[in-house]
């Protein structure tokens, strides 16, 4: 069961999503998002949980600000000598102006981006969007082919992607799809690997119970340390 709701200490109000799900303790976590999401007990009562947002306010607002200011230090601006994620590496971009056709390649650790008029921001931010998106169109579903096999699915899920804020991808049941995050494009194979095998884990378990992660490190032992090198590697910027 996920929801909205509000949580009022002083004259300050706290949005936030709830989870209740089986566990013994309540946890919060702040995303870069600057979204607050608290995971609680299914027999979590309301009192308990505004008792612990009470206790962690301090701590929930200087995560926010943190966020908050990383977010203006790591704003791209699409100018040469900016760096950039793909795949795991990092690329120095460098435009091109006036060329016959707009295009994006890599070559030595160089994003090279040619643009067909001048080098503005905006053209080159539209041109390395749309090589990012097709980027990730080639890459996501044989990633999900892939993994598929570790389950023995003769037929893996259709794949789609966008831009997520607080979550690396999903899963829906009914029309048997993975949704993963445009922002996977970015990182090694390894982190892609780990989220599309979490989101196959619920083509067999809905929820996230001991049944679930059973399945999960059986099919990836070492998803505790791939979950947080991915969370750190995305915080050290895009």
């Amino acid at each position: 069961m996920k929801s909205v709701l509000i949580f009022k200490y002083g004259s300050e109000s706290l949005e936030y999503h709830l989870v209740l799900e089986e566990r013994k303790t309540i946890a919060a976590t702040v995303f870069p998002s600057s979204e607050l999401l608290v995971k609680a007990p299914v027999d979590a009562t309301v009192e308990g949980i505004e008792a612990f947002l009470a206790r962690k306010f301090g701590w929930v607002l200087k995560q926010k600000r943190y966020f908050s200011g990383f977010k203006q230090s790591t704003h791209k601006q699409y100018l040469s000598g900016e760096t950039f994620r793909y795949r795991g590496r990092s690329y120095k971009l460098l435009l091109h102006g006036n060329c016959d056709t707009g295009r994006v390649s890599l070559q030595h650790g160089v994003l090279n981006v040619f643009l067909e008029g001048e080098k503005t921001s905006e053209s080159a931010r539209r041109l390395v969007e749309k090589w990012y998106t097709e980027s990730a169109a080639r890459v996501f579903p044989e990633r999900v082919r892939v993994c598929s096999a570790l389950f023995g699915l003769d037929e893996p899920p259709v794949v789609v992607q966008r831009k997520m804020n607080r979550r690396w991808g999903s899963y829906s049941k009914k029309h048997n799809r993975v949704t993963l995050n445009r922002e996977l494009i970015k990182v090694a194979t390894r982190f892609i690997d780990y989220v599309v095998v979490h989101e196959l884990c619920h083509v067999f378990v809905e929820k996230h119970n001991t049944v679930f992660y059973s399945l999960l490190e059986s099919k990836l032992p070492d998803w505790k340390q791939l979950k947080t090198e991915l969370e750190l590697y995305m915080l050290g910027g895009n």
